[in-house]
């Protein structure tokens, strides 16, 4: 959340919008999630994954 509501203030906005969770969802998380193997080659990439996680609608 401090990461949203720096890229707000550098964009020069008071207040993070969905736009900023979207763009830094990937960086913020990328380093916290894993994902086990697929023998199949079906599952989506973390990268991918986590853009539909953050874009999905509410």
């Amino acid at each position: 959340m401090l990461a949203c509501r720096a890229r707000a203030l550098l964009r020069g906005r008071l207040a993070p919008s969905v736009e900023d969770i979207e763009a830094l969802a990937e960086p913020a998380l990328g380093h916290r999630m894993a994902l086990r193997f697929d023998p199949t080659g079906e599952a989506p990439t973390l990268p991918k994954l986590i853009e539909t996680l953050a874009t999905r609608k509410r």
